[in-house]
Order: C-alpha cells, then structure tokens, then sequence
C-alpha cells in the first residue's frame, strides 16, 4: 500500500451540500466543501467517495445558542480501506466548540477508497466544514454595522 500525502496540484470534488434554513441548530446542518487531495504519481487515480448520504456532521446547540459560525478545514487521512484513521485541525474555525464537533464527526465517515489503477491506496485530504452563522445572529451584526 502506498501513503499519496503530497499535495501536488491539489484535485477537487465536491463531497455534499446540506444547508437548512429554517433557524434551528437541529435543522441547519453544516455544509461540507470540496475534498481536496493530490494526484497520483502513476497510472489512473480514483478519489474517495461517501459511502453514504448520512453524514455526521451536526451543528452543535452550545455555538449555535452563542451565535456562533465558522469554518474549519480538517487534514483527514482516508485508509486504504476507506475508514478515516486521522484527523487534524488544519485552520481552526476560533471556536474550540465547532472544531470539535468537525473531528468528532470526520472519523465517523467512510468512503470507497482512493485507487490507482486496482490497488487502493491511503491519501491525505483537506476536508472544508463551515458552520453558517445563525440567522438572528447575522441580523444583530447587520444591525449593529449601520
């Protein structure tokens, strides 16, 4: 099995979108970005995929109570059997709260791994999850803009 870590001219994919807009932390679910990961250095390269449409991702109540929103890009390592063994916090989202609950909820997903050619292989990605801002939180900021 080979590691693909290096990040040589990064490929994307778009993995989901599920945004909610009814105002609620157990309605509006954070929104996950492209995957980004480097080429293989030989022969035909597959990127991961979901295995599912079930994605753990959950916009913690304890942020969204406070008003908070944001971004946090992870660094996940993808195994060759398509289980997510690692996770980091590559740029933190500045709320400990939402970069916890963006690990937590990365090493819960399973793709069908990266492949070159028929082998499977392992790669490191960079995983975007933003969190929106809360809606009565944008209008207390607009407010308070003018």
């Amino acid at each position: 099995m080979r590691d693909l870590g290096s990040l040589r001219g990064l490929a994307r994919f778009t993995l989901v979108l599920a945004v909610g807009s009814t105002g609620c932390a157990d309605t509006v679910r954070p929104v996950l970005g492209g995957l980004k990961i480097g080429p293989a250095a030989g022969g035909p390269f597959s990127i991961p995929t979901l295995l599912n449409d079930r994605i753990p991702f959950e916009y913690p109540q304890d942020a969204w109570v406070r008003g908070v929103g944001g971004e946090t890009v992870l660094r996940i390592h993808i195994a060759s059997s398509g289980s997510v063994d690692s996770v980091h916090v590559a740029n933190s989202s500045g709320d400990r709260v939402l970069d916890s609950a963006s690990v937590a909820a990365a090493r819960l997903l399973r793709y069908r791994p990266a492949r070159v050619g028929e082998e499977a292989v392992a790669v490191w990605a960079f995983l975007p999850v933003r969190y929106p801002m809360p809606e009565p939180a944008r209008g207390r900021d607009d407010a308070n803009r003018r």
